[in-house]
């Protein structure tokens, strides 16, 4: 996939950026969705019902959608290199704290203050790399990072599957911690600062320049000059201007992420109650998250050849149509891997075709505080699709009538994807 950012023509600390964006983003992956993999575990350790599982699945989700909503903004202000550190040190303490923990209340503060921090990092790795990569490159390039996650979540399950195996479910989180720690040096010493950051702080003309001089294609927003660029942060009257596509890319991303995370939550758990074997489920949910690396790859050819907002639309159409059939099939192990797998790939196709929208939508002055609040908004999404359909589990719906309900949403965001047609090219 490097290879096909490198020949157009970016320079050797573009490429770097990228790449360190991604490997944040793979270790995210696994963090978030460490819980996923443990909870047919902690479930039954603890004694759980579905709903009491279901809430431990959202504090997670609720942590990331606090942390885009309100500490993502502030990197605005304080820069983003700080604050992609700082979120790397928290994760990395939260983890460690999450294999400690001895009783529901421990391990979901500790999810509250890992999804923090990745919810956080998140709208900081998409704007970085679109700051960094060439114009004409940008979708491809945020396309590989967002591949990261589903990296990290999918490979993240097979090594669950191992650990789980051996150590029991604390050795998930414990490695998870560690993974993660590893990050922090790489960053600190391989990360510059964020291009449209430095612009509009005089002070740092120097340290602008000299990036500049090291890159090769960047955006002209990049490229402005200190000395002209208006230093006052970017307020509510700013995003005003965008209300349009900033509800419709909140709304769509509220849609989808409550399907997805209700599948890369529920899933494993509910093979297990059908017979599945441990290791099979989580398999399961590895190749669930597994599709995310191929439609990556996907998305990154069709960058360049059409309309990613139509691209996308598609692909939420199939996921609905695909997602209502998961609920459908018979036990049978070897058709349900494989339809995870192909389910897995539309709807990771859908998630990340969203992120890698999302910054041709927003001038790079107020990009990371619409990108953060877009996701943040529609993050909410992703802390009622588990509750959900842990409540209604609780109450008895079957597991067809449950992944029917589910496909709905779906539906709904296809109709809100078409209506940034209009935008795209903003």
């Amino acid at each position: 996939m490097l290879n096909i950012l490198k020949r157009t023509g970016m320079s050797a600390l573009q490429l770097r950026v990228i790449a360190l964006c991604t490997c944040v983003n793979m270790l995210d992956g696994f963090d978030i969705l460490a819980m996923a993999y443990t909870a047919p575990a902690v479930g039954k350790l603890w004694a759980l019902s579905p709903s009491r599982l279901g809430v431990l699945f959202s504090l997670g989700l609720t942590g990331m959608m606090a942390g885009s909503i309100f500490l993502a903004p502030l990197a605005d202000r304080f820069g983003r290199r700080p604050m992609i550190l700082s979120c790397l040190l928290v994760a990395t303490l939260s983890m460690f704290a999450a294999a400690k923990s001895g009783d529901l209340f421990s391990l979901g503060c500790a999810r509250v203050a890992t999804g923090l921090a990745i919810g956080a990092i998140l709208p900081c790795m998409n704007t970085m790399v679109a700051e960094y990569a060439s114009p004409r490159s940008r979708a491809t390039a945020v396309a590989v990072m967002q591949a990261g996650f589903a990296i990290g979540a999918s490979l993240g399950g097979f090594l669950a599957i191992w650990l789980l195996g051996r150590f029991g479910w604390t050795a998930v989180f414990h490695a998870g911690a560690i993974m993660t720690c590893l990050l922090v040096p790489a960053v600190y010493l391989g990360m510059p600062e964020s291009l449209a950051y430095l612009a509009r702080k005089p002070t740092r003309a120097a340290e602008h320049a000299a990036l500049l001089a090291r890159l090769g294609d960047v955006g002209d927003e990049a490229k402005l000059p200190s000395s002209n660029v208006n230093v006052v942060l970017p307020g509510w009257k700013e995003l005003a201007d965008v209300r349009t596509p900033l509800t419709l890319i909140a709304a769509s991303f509220f849609s989808c992420v409550m399907v997805f995370y209700f599948l890369t939550s529920w899933v494993p758990k509910i093979l297990v109650d059908t017979g599945f074997g441990e290791g099979q489920a989580v398999s399961a949910g590895a190749l669930l998250t597994s599709g995310g690396i191929l439609a990556a790859f996907a998305l990154a050819w069709l960058s360049y050849r059409r309309s990613l907002v139509t691209v996308v639309a598609a692909s939420t159409a199939l996921s609905a149509g695909l997602t209502l059939a998961f609920g459908l099939l018979p036990a049978e192990p070897i058709i349900l891997l494989t339809a995870a797998f192909l389910l897995g790939l539309a709807v990771n196709t859908t998630q990340i075709g969203i992120y890698t929208i999302i910054p041709g939508l927003f001038p790079a002055r107020i990009r990371a505080s619409a990108t953060g609040l877009a996701i943040g908004i529609g993050r909410i999404g992703s802390v009622v699709g588990p509750w959900l359909a842990g409540t209604l589990l609780t109450m008895g719906w079957t597991t067809g009538q449950l992944f029917a309900a589910m496909a709905t949403p779906y539906l709904v965001a296809v109709f809100l994807l078409l209506g940034l047609k209009k935008w795209e090219r903003h």
